[in-house]
């Protein structure tokens, strides 16, 4: 009777080796053969914290993929910055301006090709008024209190003549309130309380988790990042959204839970202005403030937005500051009304090529006619 026992345990232990084994054969062989070269995922550029800012590891290239209707190559170049120049050297050239352009996931401009962003937009629309060359300093995610983290660590030693900062709707809130990430915590955040800044928060160095390289796997390329499979949307497509703020999604935000704290917003707006132009003046550059349109809005014949309330305080806190200050949304706008062609793609709300070049375009002119 034991020695019955013990052969149908072995042969168990048989089988489950055997079904072990064979699993383990077939992700092997999605990683390395389906979701390389089958059916490719997306390539994701390793992440580092040099001079107290997240960026990406230099020398880095591959294809950013999302979904079937994204496939762009991109170049991390020596200072860990998504770029066509391979290096941002910081002697100047003479007679030739530089700009810095910078923000978050619109300004790292993984969704198009490397030399396709505003940034190379707005450079080629300004050459007629001589040699222009253009720095991208942009990583996903960044709100607009780590954009002085990035001006005042990098940005500045580049010496620019102009320091170009693309604000979008997130980037309010998300300057005080922490969200989930894998390094949201190394972003510079402000202590905002009952509608003053009180202080601001250092980011604290980034360093790879125990799973991190699990994040650039051939099977998480694909699944994660070029299909967005997310454990929560799986939820959320299932029983809905656990809650939902009063005003709905608008702009890419959730614009109720934002507009709720509209004290906080404007203080944290009209801090974080007034630090990026002390910063520029300090070294001897002008500040543009540049900010995103609700395209959505636009694209399905709507003007009441309420995420343009957040482009308003924008601009009032630009106008006390004496800081230029251009609205892309009106621009957006008459380029729809003309053309009706969409800024975004259909599986991802980051702006298109043409997006981009509308946007740099528009950014060249300000720039042109300023004094």
């Amino acid at each position: 009777m034991a020695a019955r026992t013990r052969s149908r345990l072995r042969g168990l232990l048989v089988n489950l080796a055997v079904m072990a084994g064979t699993v383990v054969i077939f992700l092997a062989f999605c990683e390395f053969v389906v979701f390389r070269f089958v059916l490719p995922g997306s390539d994701v550029p390793r992440n580092a914290f040099v001079n107290e800012l997240v960026r990406y590891a230099p020398g880095q290239s591959g294809h950013w993929r999302v979904r079937d209707d994204v496939d762009a190559p991109f170049s991390i170049n020596g200072e860990g910055w998504n770029s066509p120049l391979p290096t941002y050297p910081r002697e100047r050239r003479p007679g030739v301006r530089r700009i810095a352009f910078v923000g978050d996931s619109f300004v790292e401009a993984l969704q198009v090709p490397f030399d396709r962003s505003l940034a190379e937009a707005a450079g080629e629309a300004l050459a007629f008024t001589g040699p222009v060359e253009t720095y991208r300093y942009g990583i996903a995610g960044a709100p607009m209190s780590q954009y002085v983290q990035m001006v005042q660590q990098e940005v500045v030693q580049a010496r620019p003549d102009t320091i170009v900062v693309l604000l979008v709707h997130n980037d309010f809130d998300e300057s005080f309130v922490f969200r989930p990430g894998r390094y949201t915590s190394s972003f510079r955040k402000l202590d905002v309380q009952n509608g003053k800044v009180v202080g601001e928060l250092p980011p604290t160095p980034w360093r790879p988790g125990p799973v991190e390289f699990l994040r650039r796997t051939a099977t998480s390329g694909f699944f994660l990042y070029r299909w967005q499979v997310r454990p929560q949307a799986i939820v959320d497509a299932i029983l809905g959204p656990a809650r939902a703020a009063e005003g709905g999604y608008a702009a890419n935000v959730e614009i109720g839970a934002v507009l709720v704290r509209e004290a906080d917003v404007k203080a944290a707006t009209d801090h974080v202005v007034g630090r990026l132009k002390a910063l520029a003046q300090a070294a001897g550059a002008r500040l543009q403030l540049v900010m995103d349109g609700d395209r959505a809005a636009i694209e399905a014949g709507r003007d009441d937005s309420p995420a343009l309330k957040l482009n308003a305080i924008a601009a009032a806190a630009a106008a006390r500051h004496g800081v230029p200050f251009l609205d892309l949304h009106p621009v957006f706008a008459a380029e729809w009304a003309a053309k009706h062609k969409p800024f975004a793609f259909a599986s991802d709300a980051h702006w298109n090529a043409y997006g981009h070049a509308v946007a740099g375009r528009a950014v060249a002119a300000a720039l042109a006619a300023q004094p």
